[in-house]
């Protein structure tokens, strides 16, 4: 049962497609997860398509088309978030393509005894997944700017609830917390981040720092 979605201004801008690469990521994993906001995005996709009915066409010059068609070039498509049949565990698409596989093919980045991460796109939003053992906190921490993280495998427990497969937090400059990794499995995590993480200590940031985290 998942009881943590995305925001519904997150979900009515992906419906518009007007997300950036990072954010229509992790999204799109949510809702093939996810029934319920697959439903809200299909009806707000409706009703989009419903008010540009009302529009008359505009011409294109020769010129415009020829950029739009250069950027389309340049873009990563992102695949449908309708769940795969009998498929309930690791990643969903669109994830599983920009893993070249599962998660169990994920070449893991060491952190601490417990903590490992896994680079996926780096620009203004970084992406990554994140793996921590069970029993394991992530030191205490607030946020640079938004964050957003979708459970995988496993779960996490903070201040704010506890987070298991298919789950969406939304974490803020306001959230200090220190998540701990729920009993049982590893706890992995899709995250999406336009800031990096704000340690409280000292030591541990910088040690964040030079590890790239």
């Amino acid at each position: 049962m998942i009881t943590h979605h995305p925001a519904k201004d997150v979900l009515f801008a992906y419906a518009a497609g007007t997300t950036q690469e990072a954010v229509s990521l992790v999204v799109a994993t949510h809702l093939a997860l996810c029934p319920d906001c697959r439903c809200s995005v299909s009806l707000a996709e409706r009703a989009g398509g419903a008010m540009l009915e009302n529009f008359a066409p505009e011409p294109m010059t020769t010129a415009a088309w020829e950029r739009v068609q250069s950027r389309l070039d340049d873009l990563r498509p992102i695949h449908s978030a309708v769940p795969v049949p009998g498929r309930e565990t690791g990643a969903p698409e669109p994830l599983r393509t920009y893993l070249d596989g599962d998660l169990d093919s994920v070449r893991w980045i060491s952190v601490t005894r417990g903590l490992a991460y896994r680079p996926i796109l780096v620009g203004d939003c970084r992406v990554q997944l994140v793996r921590t053992k069970p029993g394991h906190r992530i030191s205490l921490h607030t946020h640079g700017g938004d964050e957003f993280s979708l459970v995988l495998t496993g779960g996490f427990t903070d201040c704010s609830g506890q987070y298991r497969r298919g789950d969406f937090q939304t974490a803020t400059r306001e959230l200090l917390h220190r998540p701990m990794a729920d009993k049982g499995e590893d706890c992995i995590i899709l995250t999406v981040a336009d800031a990096p993480l704000m340690f409280r200590n000292p030591f541990v940031g910088l040690m964040a720092k030079l590890m790239g985290f």
